[in-house]
């Protein structure tokens, strides 16, 4: 099934999504990727699967693919540490990291997902790039914001010329959770994202919560671009968590300066 609307679109030669967006730029590459980016029959980018040689193969054709120096994906923990990418650091694997940010042409930074919010940010005038991973933890604890803050230090970037884009992840609809959870969003003033009815268990909207702590950052909500797809919806194109459990593959999010 080939899904997607004017903000997302489906690449079929290679089968990736692309931000409309982001594609006008024509200093920055990225890409969504799907279970069957570049024809592959499971382009699992995920280590903890225990196909660490497929894995291997896929993220250096993936490399390959963006003509990069080095494509550097973090080891994620749902926490809110951002890791600076630079000639120095790239390839590697930062630890208990959630999102990354750099400068340096031909290095790609991603993340992962399998049902979690992946993140991309582009600052058409520092020329600099971010890449975060945003679960429902790494929401509550800003991780997109913090993103946001790290490249204003490191960059010099102003929030006003951040352009950010939401990637596919899980829906409000399938989206469950625990009072305790629900109680998160509720403390943080993200009420909005909550839905509760009546002998129900609460659902989240982890689009619109993280749309409004960017917007709360001071991005442009007209610079915040979803996706609008649900992982758990589209589980022929994307790994999902919830409707496969855990150790399903993971895709990526990932994004270059040329």
């Amino acid at each position: 099934m080939i899904v997607g609307g004017p903000a997302f679109t489906f690449n079929p030669e290679h089968q990736f999504y692309h931000f409309t967006a982001l594609n006008s730029f024509q200093a920055v590459a990225h890409v969504v990727t799907t279970r069957n980016s570049l024809f592959s029959s499971d382009f699992n980018l995920g280590f903890h699967t225990g196909k660490e040689e497929q894995v291997s193969e896929n993220r250096n054709i993936l490399r390959q693919f963006f003509k990069a120096k080095t494509l550097t994906i973090p080891k994620q923990c749902h926490g809110s540490k951002v890791v600076q990418i630079t000639d120095s650091n790239s390839g590697q694997i930062p630890i208990d990291t959630d999102a990354l940010i750099t400068n340096v042409p031909g290095l790609a930074i991603g993340v992962l997902s399998a049902d979690c919010v992946p993140i991309l940010f582009y600052d058409p005038v520092h020329q600099a790039l971010g890449a975060a991973h945003a679960g429902w933890k790494g929401t509550v604890a800003n991780i997109a914001t913090v993103t946001v803050e790290n490249m204003q230090k490191a960059y010099g970037s102003n929030p006003d010329d951040l352009m950010v884009c939401i990637g596919p992840s899980i829906s409000q609809t399938h989206f469950e959770v625990g009072k305790e959870v629900a109680d998160c969003f509720n403390e943080l003033g993200l009420s909005a994202c909550v839905v509760e009815a009546e002998g129900q268990k609460p659902h989240i909207d982890l689009w619109m919560a993280n749309s409004l702590l960017l917007q709360k950052s001071g991005i442009k909500e007209d610079h915040i671009h979803t996706a609008a797809l649900c992982t758990v919806d589209h589980r022929d194109q994307f790994y999902s968590a919830r409707g496969e459990g855990f150790s399903t593959g993971r895709f990526g999010a990932f994004i270059l300066l040329k």
